[in-house]
């Protein structure tokens, strides 16, 4: 009986050895996730709630700010003031907010650009979080930081370290102007130190006539087409802060200048450089931040408007449907007509044709060809004297009475517009008047419509 005994004995021992190695290894298991776990904690930085803070401190390049949202903007409340990209406030509140590093180090804090480091504190109502950024890692895949509370040096993914540029470069706002499209009241814009255009509005906020070109007629949804485009114009580089010299980019004798006025009263100039380089981009000068950055040339062509850029398409003389007869001389023919809109007749130097039909749309055509002239530019002054003028038409009956309306050639693409024989100031396109589809084609047309020689 002793050999069973002495073997179950034996296998007593041995259970309780393997029991002995299984607790064995399950403390060492708790042991390294415990160490595990007290060294990822180790590695998170910050832990907030991002919306809670409602103060930075930064400094960078031997500048320090002070932001603050008194309203509805981040402001700079100390330190030179400049405009706050105010996403850019939000990327840093939020990526410092939930900021885990990838690892931590020892060593000398000046190599790894920590002895003198861009800082930023974040507060709230309760407490704050300073965080001090460092170099780039060889690789660009980290950047080296610590933090106010914590002596170690830490790694963060470069693409959180990339939202924690603290430089104005970074800051500031990408806009060249700091109105909406609803703030602005008026332009007034230069060249060579000449006033070239001024735009505003009225007490309304709806924009007038260019200043001296009340006489002519303008397509308002342009200007505020413009002013949505200037509001939205998005700076590619900024360049040179407190520049020394604006030669070195043009801007001593600049392209034209721009100031914009806001409904406080507020003033922003603009000088706009001629383009560069590869004509793509232009220098811009902020005058009031003092400040030059770089825009696509496209962008501010603003710079070269004139009235004409906001006049209507085109000069429209009145209805042959509001009219009782005219006479039109034009490429050494004379010619006469008379319309009867009650009775949708008309005659064509004795011959009558219908106002319907095909001789109706044919007559309608060749109406529109000189009475609705294209619009090259406007000219508010005292222009040329009547002379040898290459179209003459006269229009009976219309709400104004009889009126006369003259082209002078000025070149071979556009004539000056006289009406009653006084200069009207439009310089049209006489481009419909002859060759295809023009006032010679669509004439000899309706001629053949109704058998006129």
């Amino acid at each position: 009986m002793k050999r069973p005994i002495v073997a179950f004995m034996a296998l007593v021992i041995a259970a309780g050895a393997s029991v002995g190695a299984y607790m064995a290894v399950k403390d060492k298991k708790k042991t390294e996730d415990k160490k595990a776990e007290e060294q990822a904690q180790s590695l998170v930085l910050f832990n907030f709630d991002p919306d809670s803070i409602n103060k930075l401190e930064i400094t960078a390049e031997g500048e320090h700010y002070t932001i603050e949202k008194p309203d509805e903007k981040w402001v700079v409340t100390e330190g030179e003031a400049f405009p706050i990209e105010q996403d850019y406030i939000t990327l840093i509140r939020t990526y410092a907010s939930d900021l885990t590093a990838t690892a931590e180090y020892d060593g000398n804090k000046a190599d790894y650009g920590l002895d003198s480091p861009e800082t930023v504190t974040l507060y709230n109502d309760e407490t704050s979080y300073t965080l001090n950024v460092g170099i780039l890692s060889p690789t660009s895949d980290y950047f080296y930081v610590n933090t106010g509370d914590r002596d170690g040096i830490f790694a963060i993914p470069s693409i959180s370290g990339s939202n924690l540029g603290l430089s104005r470069e970074f800051l500031r706002s990408k806009a060249i102007t700091q109105f909406t499209d609803k703030d602005i009241v008026k332009y007034i814009f230069k060249k060579d130190g000449e006033v070239t255009l001024t735009l505003e509005t009225d007490s309304n906020g709806s924009w007038l006539a260019p200043v001296g070109y009340e006489k002519f007629s303008f397509d308002y949804s342009n200007m505020s087409s413009m002013t949505t485009t200037i509001t939205r114009i998005i700076i590619q580089d900024i360049v040179e802060h407190h520049p020394a010299d604006l030669s070195k980019y043009g801007l001593d004798k600049p392209k034209g200048e721009v100031f914009i006025t806001g409904a406080d009263g507020t003033e922003e100039h603009i000088l706009i450089s001629e383009p560069y380089g590869d004509r793509v981009y232009s220098y811009v000068y902020l005058y009031d931040d003092d400040q030059v950055v770089s825009c696509y040339t496209g962008d501010v062509d603003f710079i070269d408007y004139t009235a004409s850029d906001f006049a209507t398409s085109n000069f429209t003389a009145e209805r042959y449907d509001n009219i009782s007869g005219f006479e039109l001389s034009y490429d050494g023919r004379n010619d006469s007509f008379t319309i009867d809109n009650e009775n949708n007749k008309g005659t064509c130097n004795g011959t009558e044709f219908d106002l319907t039909g095909d001789a109706g749309a044919a007559f309608q055509t060749f109406y529109t060809s000189f009475t609705n002239l294209s619009i090259v530019s406007l000219d508010n002054g005292k222009g040329p004297e009547l002379k040898d003028p290459a179209m003459t038409a006269v229009l009976h009956g219309t709400p104004d009475g009889d009126i006369t309306y003259q082209l002078m050639d000025k070149d071979d693409k556009s004539a000056y517009l006289f009406i009653n024989g006084e200069y009207s100031g439009y310089i049209v396109s006489t481009e419909s008047l002859s060759g295809k589809n023009s006032l010679i084609y669509f004439f000899e047309r309706f001629r053949d419509s109704i058998g006129v020689e």
